[in-house]
């Protein structure tokens, strides 16, 4: 994949649309790359996430981890096509309810056991060619622009707007709203 990643910077650099070059991709390759991003980026991830909660299944496209920020994300391999908005805030909304679960879980995963203040960031990166966005609480970002959405997250820039902060403490953890 680091090839694959490599080989698409290239294009772009030599003028080649990324939203044209990731059209021919089918949605795993998509989710492969997103993932690709942020481990270049420094982010440690997991694809195809599982893990239960209330007595329900969740997946979750890509998780990214780079303390203190976990960012959930959801693939959409869409094209630009009519009624795309309600399918997007449906979308968001779905992926908001997974980052909430995630975090209510997170004290029961190791890799985050010294971690001790934690910004869950709700994430959907998409195909087609538009700005950053923001539908209740879930950033919408387009594949091109996820380096730079990956530079605000690391900057702080983005800390205001997150789904929720968790401390996590010896008595387990308590959570606050955004």
């Amino acid at each position: 994949m680091e090839d694959a990643l490599a080989e698409l910077e290239a294009k772009v650099k030599a003028g080649a649309d990324m939203e044209e070059l990731l059209k021919g991709a089918d949605w795993k390759d998509f989710e492969g790359l997103v993932s690709e991003i942020f481990a270049a980026n420094g982010f440690k991830t997991f694809r195809n996430f599982r893990f239960s909660s209330k007595k329900r299944r969740y997946e979750v496209d890509v998780v990214a981890l780079e303390k203190p920020r976990i960012v959930i994300v959801d693939c959409k391999h869409w094209s630009i096509r009519a009624g795309k908005a309600p399918a997007l805030r449906a979308a968001a909304s779905a992926n908001l309810k997974r980052a909430t679960e995630f975090g209510s879980r997170i004290q029961e995963f190791p890799r985050m056991a010294d971690w001790t203040d934690v910004s869950i960031v709700p994430t959907i990166v998409t195909l087609y060619q538009e700005g950053v966005t923001e539908e209740s609480g879930v950033f919408i970002v387009p594949a091109f622009k996820l380096p730079s959405f990956i530079e605000g997250l690391r900057s702080g820039l983005l800390d205001a707007i997150r789904v929720r902060n968790i401390r996590l403490d010896q008595a387990g953890f308590t959570a606050a709203a955004p």
